[in-house]
């Protein structure tokens, strides 16, 4: 069985998650905003084995510890365009093995050039991890340095919402009224899932 455990801290209610498969006992860190020691402590409780851990961005408060995994010899992934030094390059379609489980790579600039998901299927319990492309009930900004608001309109409309509705979201910060949420949910809910047109997603994103 898969298993997910959050984390919220960071600067800003940052998520960091550990996902493991409870058979083989392998582990990953999805989105390294929160302490290592934190996620080290739990990993050792449950007698994990860290096998990687996933920068999903690479705004600051997305690479805590990125110093300490390289340091020791921890495998860490992202996107190919990282500016960087990473041991796992990742592209769009390429897939990640933990334990028995893929997790596969969905590049999704928008709110950064790097920003990637990863969308894990589960016996029907399909996963994404957002970090900050998709929030629940929101998304993430667009007028930043590396940010483009059309890419982010086609990560959102032409991947994520292309994925099943029942596919639970997990974003990168816990900023909506919960921290995570279907993504049929978030079709109704989410102003920036409801946009008739393109014109309409870049003028409500870049309104602020």
């Amino acid at each position: 069985m898969l298993k997910l455990k959050s984390f919220k801290g960071g600067y800003d209610t940052n998520l960091s998650y550990i996902l493991y498969d409870d058979q083989t006992k392998e582990a990953a860190v999805i989105d390294t905003a929160i302490e290592p020691s934190i996620l080290l402590a739990f990993i050792e409780k449950q007698h994990l084995s860290l096998k990687f851990v996933v920068i999903m961005h690479s705004h600051f408060d997305h690479v805590v510890g990125y110093g300490y995994y390289r340091k020791n010899k921890i495998p860490v992934a992202a996107s190919h365009r990282i500016r960087k030094d990473v041991d796992i390059n990742l592209k769009d379609g390429d897939t990640l093995r933990l334990g028995n489980y893929p997790l596969d790579i969905m590049e999704t600039p928008g709110h950064i050039y790097d920003c990637i998901c990863i969308f894990v299927e589960d016996n029907k319990n399909n996963k994404l991890f957002t970090t900050d492309c998709l929030f629940i009930d929101g998304c993430g900004r667009c007028d930043l340095a590396g940010a483009n608001v059309e890419e982010q309109y086609h990560s959102l409309y032409n991947k994520i919402m292309k994925l099943p509705d029942d596919t639970v979201i997990y974003p990168g910060h816990d900023y909506g009224p919960k921290p995570y949420d279907t993504l049929g949910n978030q079709k109704k809910t989410n102003r920036f899932l409801t946009a008739k047109t393109k014109e309409e997603f870049i003028e409500g994103r870049m309104r602020r």
